[in-house]
């Protein structure tokens, strides 16, 4: 089969193009720009069959002949971009979202997936310290949505019901894993935790953002590209489903774990209330996804992130 992937050089991208190619389907590559030379997403990339480069806040993309496609690509970061950087990202999602359902509609690609984000439900239902709600996909509405990149993945997901080809919306809530951007603006907190571990082996302590109590719930980026393919593939869809993990925990014991199992337990951890913390309590409901496709297992907090913090030491520049 020939799926086409944007934001094929980016984290998620990556890990999608990996597995399809390992199953044996042709993969097109579509991002911004080629992953560094030398990198792991580089070596993902340049195995698939096509690579395009491409600005798709300015460019069509072309789907003659692809039988899936799935929408990745997204101008986006941690809450720290993203409490840095509200209005242009909104300008380059609205226009990148538009372009794909576009040309997904004209090549009348059979069926399709795009990637939404719990950021699309409402932030007054989650800023009670120390209550996660289970975020179940009918709350959509309930409000307002987390930042302008919350509203464009709301608007993304509203589209898509309304396309004319079969366009399926996961809702993903927090990915973490290997290969994911362990430094810059864009860091997101699961691979800071990691790295924050790793550098309290010289320094003896860490600084969090916030007070440590924010609850969320962190999905291993293995079982988000299962979990999207299964939702692309299987015959039963249902209109917008939540991909994440549901069991939140507070960034203070994700802090803890990563100290572990960078071997500094005793690191001291130092919070400060000051930096930008996001909403304050989040958890991901899957009884949708449970009566749609089954019951999983899931990779637990304490195997993802021994995974990453093994990958950090092996690969990133300390």
């Amino acid at each position: 089969m020939d799926y086409a992937v944007t934001g094929a050089s980016g984290f998620i991208g990556s890990h999608i193009c990996k597995r399809l190619l390992e199953q044996g389907h042709r993969v097109t590559a579509f991002g911004n720009n080629a992953p560094p030379k030398g990198s792991w997403r580089r070596t993902i990339w340049d195995n698939c069959h096509k690579q395009i480069t491409i600005d798709l806040t300015a460019t069509d993309p072309n789907f003659n002949g692809i039988d899936r496609v799935i929408h990745l690509a997204a101008d986006m970061g941690g809450v720290g971009f993203f409490t840095a950087n509200d209005y242009w990202p909104y300008i380059k999602n609205s226009r990148m979202t538009f372009r794909v359902l576009g040309a997904i509609g004209f090549w009348e690609t059979p069926r399709s997936f795009v990637a939404a984000s719990a950021c699309a439900y409402p932030t007054n239902m989650q800023m009670h310290e120390g209550n996660a709600p289970r975020l179940a996909e009918w709350m959509l509405e309930r409000g307002t949505p987390d930042q302008m990149y919350g509203r464009e993945k709301l608007m993304l997901t509203r589209l898509a019901e309304r396309h004319p080809q079969d366009v399926r919306v996961g809702l993903l809530h927090t990915v973490y894993g290997i290969g994911q951007e362990y430094q810059g603006e864009r860091v997101k907190f699961p691979m800071a935790a990691a790295v924050k571990a790793i550098h309290a082996r010289e320094t003896g302590k860490v600084e969090m953002w916030g007070n440590g109590h924010q609850l969320r719930s962190y999905l291993y980026v293995d079982d988000a590209i299962r979990k999207i393919l299964t939702m692309l593939e299987h015959e039963t869809y249902e209109g917008a489903t939540n991909i994440g993990f549901d069991g939140a925990i507070s960034c203070l014991q994700i802090q803890q774990l990563c100290n572990r199992l960078a071997g500094v337990p005793d690191a001291q951890i130092i919070t400060n209330s000051a930096k930008p913390s996001g909403v304050l309590a989040r958890d991901c409901n899957n009884d949708k996804w449970r009566t749609l496709y089954g019951n999983e297992i899931l990779i637990g907090y304490d195997e993802g992130f021994r995974r990453i913090v093994d990958w950090l030491d092996a690969h990133a520049p300390y």
